[in-house]
């Protein structure tokens, strides 16, 4: 069964957006949190940055995990049933309604919250694909 979905302009853009993303936060972990910052102003404030650039990568990476799985069932790789089963563990990353999205931390760094934001609104964007691959499913 072919994944329609995966062969229109919201697919590829969510896609792109995903990667990107990725870029932007490899980019600004190794801007602000290497281990060549000998020093800084708050310790805590530090480790709780790069405790969410993390957590935002793991978000990230799951979530491009699960688009490529799209297209291994669009090309008649994988099921559409391993599919569905993965989408019940990214839901539990990403949440399965906008409502039960990651939290943001507050007082992070102003780059890393926008990139949380715009995590967010990739977020409701996959749920929209999975939407879309639960429909084809029934």
């Amino acid at each position: 069964m072919a994944a329609d979905w995966v062969e229109t302009k919201h697919f590829d853009a969510v896609f792109a957006t995903n990667i990107a993303l990725l870029t932007e936060t490899r980019d600004y972990l190794q801007r602000n949190i290497s281990r060549s910052q000998n020093t800084t102003e708050d310790p805590i404030a530090k480790l709780t940055a790069t405790r969410e650039a993390s957590r935002l990568t793991a978000l990230l990476a799951e979530t491009m995990s699960w688009l490529l799985l799209n297209k291994a069932v669009n090309n008649a790789e994988v099921p559409l049933d391993a599919l569905l089963e993965e989408a019940a563990d990214l839901c539990k990353t990403i949440g399965a309604r906008d409502e039960d999205a990651p939290a943001i931390e507050p007082n992070l760094p102003e780059e890393l919250e926008h990139l949380y934001t715009k995590s967010l609104d990739l977020f409701a964007s996959v749920r929209t694909i999975l939407a879309s691959a639960r429909s084809a499913a029934n």
